[in-house]
């Protein structure tokens, strides 16, 4: 192999894998350090107003009182998102997709589904209301012992 073709051939290589070997750059987060750290959680998320109070806050936070509350939380917040008022019948499912603890709490990834209708017995002076239909949507929770914060994700299968 000539010398120019050998020349070439290892600058094309330089070129091609700059940047795939040595060590990060002075002031460069490690790796680990940028996937595990995160401000701490603080925060609410908007709760409709309506004849459901939301859930207390757990006292101990974990796995299974992180699923809990994000259940109640976000099933209350639908319902009375949906109620239209005394004769309301409702429809609403939740399901809790998955749990995920995180160093500053828990990640919980819910769906739900629901409708309803205002029907008010014959003879009552109210009207009929709209239908209102609650289509699939899921959302992550993110909850700390201080904090929660809600965020769209994309949709799961519906809840049945």
């Amino acid at each position: 192999m000539s010398s120019r073709i050998a020349r070439t051939a290892v600058l094309g290589f330089v070129v091609l894998t700059a940047g795939c070997f040595g060590a990060p750059s002075p002031g460069s987060p490690a790796s680990s350090e940028t996937a595990t750290t995160a401000p701490p959680l603080t925060g609410t998320v908007e709760f409709h107003d309506g004849p459901k109070d939301p859930p207390d806050r757990p006292a101990t936070l974990n796995e299974s009182s992180a699923r809990e509350f994000v259940s109640e939380y976000q099933y209350r917040t639908v319902y009375n998102g949906l109620w239209q008022g005394e004769h309301t019948e409702m429809s609403l499912d939740c399901r809790v997709d998955n749990v995920t603890e995180r160093s500053w709490g828990y990640d919980v990834v819910i769906t739900c589904t629901g409708s309803s209708t205002t029907d008010p017995p014959a003879g009552s002076t109210a009207t009929d209301g709209p239908i209102s239909d609650y289509f699939t949507q899921s959302y992550r929770y993110s909850v700390s012992a201080d904090g929660l914060s809600r965020e769209s994700v994309e949709n799961r299968d519906p809840v049945s």
